[in-house]
């Protein structure tokens, strides 16, 4: 099972060195997908990473920390089917409006969580 945790962090840590290399593509993939019923598929693609995250919290390094962040991707999950689409949006609108260095500095933030479960995963 650390595997999968191992995976979670390669994954999240990959996009975000993509998007950290490529800020500009952030705008157009945040309206592709917010804008349209791929906001269902990303939603359900945060449940499946979180119930990966708090599955396998219990084999890895950091249980607590793996666990948290599982729950925590499951619950942005939750909210992207829960907030309604203006407002959601809205949100993705002031996002996607913010400076590279602004953009950079969030996706920084992705990539030391992905970063911290690939240790977890691999210690």
């Amino acid at each position: 099972m650390p595997q999968l945790v191992l995976l979670t962090g390669l994954l999240v840590a990959g996009i975000s060195l993509f998007l950290m290399v490529r800020p500009s593509v952030m705008a157009g993939l945040l309206d592709r997908v917010f804008g349209s019923t791929w906001l269902y598929g990303a939603a359900l693609l945060r449940l499946l990473l979180g119930a990966v995250l708090i599955g396998s919290a219990d084999t890895v390094r950091y249980p607590l920390v793996v666990e948290s962040f599982g729950w925590l991707f499951v619950l942005g999950g939750l909210t992207l089917v829960a907030v309604p689409q203006p407002v959601l949006l809205r949100m993705v609108g002031w996002f996607g409006q913010l400076p590279p260095a602004a953009t950079r500095s969030w996706l920084a933030v992705a990539l030391l969580i992905g970063l911290f479960l690939v240790y977890a995963g691999l210690a």
